[in-house]
């Protein structure tokens, strides 16, 4: 693998990358599509999706054929394994693309998209690319928030420009239930999507080649499913908008429930034709089911001796039932148990330790516990993880962010997760479980509509890379400089603009533009500071945390700065890169730092704006005038270290992001002197 050109931003990296001898291809050309194989609409409609995606050429432009060679038609819908590796050539002749079938024609021409420079021609190169792992997914909760079809439809067309080939919808939560049952109609009691909306979504799904994975989410968190049906459980449910833990499950004892649950995943089947099904199995909360004596008895007559063995029971007979209807159940890790039948798939959230627990005990996995996208953190963090890395790496870097200074206002809570470490046990006569591949999270108890955008693809094409391509693709600068580059691009490839949404975002919650400079550097707390608040993560650290209020629910607004804000400043590492070049004494630099130091020191007198910025400026003001001061020698190095601590806890529920740059900068300051 060579090199890439300076210019050249793809995202993910190609497998294999060869610079050709010859002349680029012109600028001004004008592609024409021609079929050196089959032709089928889901070629014809890729090739119109690329052409629509490039900058407008200039008239008169030489024609030249981009060619797509696929022996043989696919299926019509996407499966795990199908074959997605394909050869890009660009020579002065025009564009080669062949691929064993379609999937890597589609995979192709999303690089072709990218590779393509907004100015100038293309370089003459060879790409030879496939996927390192089958599974490249994105989850999305539609139950907290509801995310209409239109978002997901957009939301599927940029999953496409990076190669990911799996969106897994978590469709029912204690909040809401979102698949349209006949048999059950009274489930859907808010909104919901229509069958024609999700088979619309298979559909285009298909035509990207990205499977739809839908969940239902049982035996716990169904607090909507028994405000509905009160009978599937054993103790009084209501509709509920709170987030966190319930206490509401279906009851295993009653035949109703295996019985709705059938009719309920037969429904399921006939919409979403992928081979997988979510079952979900997390966080079930025991109460119910160790007070209930009808259920307490038929644990007796089951032979089973707590309600983990219960869950299995419940899950086992599950399992059978989806593989009776020609499907293969995954469900999150708290299924794991000794009784699990080994035809389901474990998708590992608590932690490295789950994913060798789910393969040691002769379960296929799919790797989450590092891509959580709710936990606002930095696209470098999640990129360091590698789904297949060993475990003790793993852990290492679940350590390491503990000591991050990035994380030090939340490292109390985070440190809280290790509990959920445990040591993988094989099972008898099992053989190892295969890792399928990794599966992105971003559930939506912060997350609507509007703000989807900037959550999500502020930090996914990193993650999609990760997913995708070779591990020794790691430098997180290099990655940095390739996402702002695509995000850039975005609009143009998949209608989705980053920057333009937060702007937009930030403007309705009253964010003037003399206040950039604040916001530039502004990030919300990280790990689940913000879902949370200070209370609740202080009852969960003592182990109280039920029924501990929680500052936000499915029906708080978000429409604040924190909501419009991208989980991690981007302005800040280039801050760190012009702190970096002025330790190296760099003129220029320090221009630059004095520039952007006395446009903090302004911020107080810039008029109104929310009333929650305004401590927040003043902070930021008086960062400003400590850069200065320290550039001109008027406060030394263990006075200003002194000063910067006091900014650096979290101001309700945001972060100077500035803070831990400034202290390698003052560390780098006085070793300099």
């Amino acid at each position: 693998m060579t090199d890439e050109p300076e210019r050249q931003s793809l995202m993910p990296w190609p497998a294999r990358l060869c610079p050709l001898g010859g002349a680029p291809l012109p600028a001004d050309v004008a592609l024409e599509p021609a079929f050196g194989g089959i032709r089928t609409h889901r070629l014809e409609r890729a090739v119109e999706r690329f052409l629509a995606s490039r900058p407008q050429r200039a008239a008169g432009g030489e024609r030249l054929p981009l060619t797509l060679r696929c022996p043989e038609a696919a299926a019509p819908f996407p499966a795990l394994g199908d074959d997605e590796s394909y050869v890009l050539e660009v020579s002065a002749a025009g564009v080669n693309i062949s691929a064993p079938a379609e999937w890597g024609v589609l995979r192709g021409l999303a690089t072709l998209t990218q590779f393509w420079p907004e100015g100038g021609g293309l370089p003459a190169q060879r790409i030879d690319d496939a996927p390192r792992f089958a599974w490249r997914g994105l989850m999305i909760d539609v139950a907290r928030h509801f995310i209409p079809a239109e978002d997901l439809l957009r939301t599927l067309e940029a999953m496409a420009v990076f190669k990911l080939n799996v969106l897994h919808l978590h469709l029912t939560d204690d909040q809401g239930f979102r698949f349209p049952s006949r048999r059950y109609p009274e489930l859907c009691a808010g909104l919901h999507y229509s069958r024609d909306e999700l088979r619309r979504l298979v559909a285009h799904g298909a035509e990207l080649g990205i499977r739809l994975v839908p969940e239902l989410d049982v035996p716990g968190h169904t607090a909507s499913w028994l405000a509905a049906y009160p009978a599937w459980g054993s103790g009084e449910a209501r509709p509920t908008r709170r987030f966190g833990v319930h206490r509401e499950c279906l009851d295993p004892s009653r035949p109703e429930v295996m019985e709705a649950l059938a009719v309920l995943f037969e429904e399921l089947a006939e919409v979403f034709p992928d081979t997988y099904v979510h079952m979900g199995g997390d966080e079930v909360h025991p109460e119910w089911w160790r007070s209930d004596a009808r259920i307490q008895e038929y644990m007796r007559r089951n032979g089973l001796t707590d309600v983990r063995a219960l869950q299995a029971h419940f899950n086992a007979r599950l399992a059978a039932l989806l593989t009776g209807l020609g499907k293969r159940p995954l469900g999150w890790d708290e299924v794991l148990h000794p009784d699990l039948p080994a035809t389901v798939t474990v998708q590992s959230w608590r932690g490295a330790t789950a994913r060798d627990r789910a393969l040691a005990a002769g379960h296929d996995c799919v790797m989450s516990a590092p891509y959580y996208l709710d936990l606002f953190y930095p696209a470098d963090v999640h990129y360091a993880f590698d789904p297949a890395a060993p475990q003790a790496e793993l852990i290492a870097r679940e350590d390491a962010l503990l000591r991050d200074p990035r994380f030090e206002h939340v490292a109390e809570g985070m440190a809280w997760t290790r509990q959920w470490r445990e040591e993988p046990a094989g099972r008898e006569g099992a053989e190892p479980g295969t890792l399928l591949g990794a599966e992105a999270c971003l559930w939506s108890e912060l997350v609507d509509a509007r703000v989807l955008d900037v959550r999500l693809w502020s930090r996914m094409p990193a993650l999609a890379e990760r997913f995708w391509s070779p591990a020794e693709r790691d430098d997180s600068a290099d990655m940095y400089r390739r996402l702002e580059a695509v995000l850039a691009r975005l609009p143009g490839w998949a209608g989705v603009d980053v920057a333009a949404q937060s702007r937009a975002l930030l403007a309705e919650a009253g964010v003037e533009p003399p206040w950039q400079p604040l916001v530039d550097v502004l990030e919300p707390v990280k790990w689940y500071g913000r879902l949370l608040g200070e209370e609740a993560l202080a009852a969960r650290l003592q182990g109280r945390e039920m029924p501990q209020a929680r500052p936000y629910d499915a029906d708080t607004p978000l429409d604040r700065v924190a909501d419009a804000l991208p989980p991690e400043s981007l302005p800040t590492r280039r801050l760190e890169e012009t702190c970096r070049a002025e330790l190296q004494r760099d003129v220029a630099a320090r221009t630059r730092l004095e520039a952007i130091a006395g446009a903090w020191r302004q911020l107080p007198e810039r008029g109104a704006g929310p009333a929650e910025l305004a401590p927040l400026a003043r902070e930021l003001a008086a960062l400003g005038g400590l850069v200065l001061e320290v550039l001109d020698g008027s406060l030394d190095v263990d006075e200003a270290r002194r000063r910067l601590e006091a900014a650096a806890a979290p101001v309700g529920e945001y972060l100077l992001g500035p803070v831990p740059v400034l202290r390698r900068w003052l560390d780098g300051r006085g070793a300099r002197t």
